[in-house]
């Protein structure tokens, strides 16, 4: 699946405008209300076994899709689909997300997995599976393919972004600004996989900033990449706060104490992500409310593809898990859209108001 480099991508100026004219196409109403945006790591089966296969992949798991698509439907979500390259070579998962990016129910972005995305030129492990491990160079030819054919596949140029395994660096953030890319949504704020080989986010914001410049943990008040991290924090204001105590209560010489199990389960430091995989609807939804008190213009709830079939995630181990999941799922969006009167947008829609905004 060989696609050219572009000669001629679009000046950061043409894609913001692009996607504010297709936010106007759409007619999307604007509201100060906080936003809840929905984000789905929309990729190959088997992700989660660390083989990192370059070839042979299949994307089975997608048919999972439709009933996602109809629940996004009934709570008036639309959701990002981050698509990598295992998804753009499958017709039949082509037509499907097509179908719902033209009908409006979605928006298809791009995803990255370096192992299976051309060219091909490194030894897939666990240390190239983070692209901020690629040479500037790799990921400038890696981003360019991909980004040229999800257009090609679904008539439409990709306006968002998110790095598999959250790989993201500087130099990644700047190619996005140089291929037309409005957002990025890779950094997940308060977490560390340096001993993985991955980015500390550790000191990241942990609400929309402009990235572009030499430290992507850094606004950078002249870039055209708006960075809208995925939703991680604690079960109440003051995060930072709650981070330190954290860091503190980790300090190998306290280990043998166990007090970050001791204040998590007095809820002083839980920390809690914003996906039905990994916390349920009570904890998502101290969470959402503890952005809110922060002051918080959105929220971003991530989950993958893989989490909506039984037994194709590690999350999801059997049908009894996938019903938890949905009824996590949607009590999340009630309290969000219901009972805390969130708006709810795709991230191109997001970000291409907030840059206007802001501009």
């Amino acid at each position: 699946m060989r696609c050219d480099l572009i000669q001629n991508a679009e000046s950061p100026d043409v894609a913001l405008q692009t996607a504010a004219a297709s936010l106007r196409e759409r007619e999307v109403p604007r509201s100060d209300a906080p936003t809840l945006i929905v984000t789905v790591d929309t990729e190959e089966d088997g992700a989660w076994d660390g083989a990192f296969r370059a070839h042979g992949n299949t994307v089975r798991n997608l048919r999972g899709l439709r009933r996602f698509q109809d629940c996004c439907g009934r709570y008036g979500v639309r959701p990002t689909h981050l698509v990598d390259t295992p998804v753009l070579a499958d017709d039949a998962a082509v037509e499907m997300l097509g179908d719902f990016q033209d009908t409006g129910r979605c928006e298809v972005g791009a995803h990255l997995h370096p192992w299976c995305a051309p060219p091909l030129e490194e030894s897939p492990d666990a240390k190239t599976s983070f692209m901020c491990n690629l040479p500037e160079r790799l990921q400038r030819e890696k981003l360019t393919r991909l980004t040229d054919e999800v257009e090609r596949r679904f008539g439409r140029r990709p306006t968002s972004f998110r790095a598999g395994r959250y790989g993201l660096d500087a130099a990644g953030a700047r190619i996005l600004g140089e291929l037309g890319y409005v957002v990025d949504s890779s950094v997940i704020s308060f977490l560390d996989y340096s001993a993985r080989g991955g980015p500390d986010f550790r000191r990241a914001p942990y609400q929309p900033y402009r990235i572009g410049g030499a430290d992507l943990l850094v606004e950078d008040a002249a870039g055209t990449v708006l960075e809208v991290p995925i939703s991680v924090g604690f079960s109440r204001p003051g995060f930072r706060r709650a981070q330190r105590i954290r860091e503190w209560a980790e300090a190998p010489v306290l280990r043998p104490l166990r007090l970050v199990g001791i204040l998590d389960r007095l809820n002083l430091v839980r920390r809690i992500k914003l996906s039905p995989e990994q916390a349920d609807a009570k904890r998502m939804c101290r969470l959402v409310d503890a952005y809110l008190a922060e002051g918080a213009r959105c929220v971003v709830m991530m989950l993958h593809s893989v989490s909506l079939v039984a037994g194709c995630s590690p999350y999801v181990a059997d049908a009894p898990a996938l019903e938890r999941l949905y009824d996590d799922l949607i009590a999340t969006w009630e309290h969000c859209l219901s009972v805390r009167g969130m708006t709810t947008r795709t991230l191109t829609e997001f970000a291409t108001e907030q840059l206007q905004t802001t501009r």
